[in-house]
C-alpha cells in the first residue's frame, strides 16, 4: 500500500466532518427565525420604552402631586382670609342691631314715663 492510498481515507474523512460543522456565521436563517429575532428585538425596544414612560408618569405625577397640595394650601390661606372678614363683617354687624335694639328701647322708656 502506498502512502497516498493510506492517507486519502483519512483525508476525505477530515472533509466530511469539517462539511457537517456549521458555523453561526455561515448559517442561512429562514423567515420565521429572522422574524422571531426580530420581534425579540422589538420587546426589548419596547420594554425599555415602556420602562422610560413609567419613569416620566411618576415624575409627572409627584409634580401635580405637589402643584396640587400647593394650590391646596393657597387655597385654605384665601379660605381662612375670607373667614376672618365674614367674621368681621358679622361682628359689625351683630353691633349694628345690638345698637338699633339699645336705642329703640330707650326710645319706649321715655315714652313710658310719659304715660304714667
Amino acid at each position: 500500500m502506498t502512502l497516498t492510498s493510506r492517507l486519502l481515507p483519512a483525508g476525505l474523512l477530515l472533509l466530511a466532518l469539517a462539511g457537517c460543522h456549521k458555523d453561526e456565521e455561515r448559517r442561512i436563517d429562514g423567515p420565521a427565525e429572522r422574524a422571531g429575532r426580530e420581534l425579540d428585538e422589538a420587546a426589548k425596544k419596547a420594554a425599555v420604552h415602556l420602562e422610560k414612560a413609567n419613569e416620566e408618569l411618576k415624575v409627572a405625577a409627584h409634580k401635580t402631586g405637589r402643584e396640587l397640595d400647593e394650590f391646596a394650601d393657597k387655597a385654605g390661606e384665601h379660605l381662612d382670609k375670607a373667614a376672618v372678614a365674614v367674621g368681621r363683617k358679622l361682628e359689625r354687624a351683630g353691633e349694628k342691631i345690638q345698637a338699633n335694639a339699645e336705642a329703640a328701647r330707650e326710645d319706649e322708656e321715655p315714652a313710658k314715663h310719659d304715660k304714667k
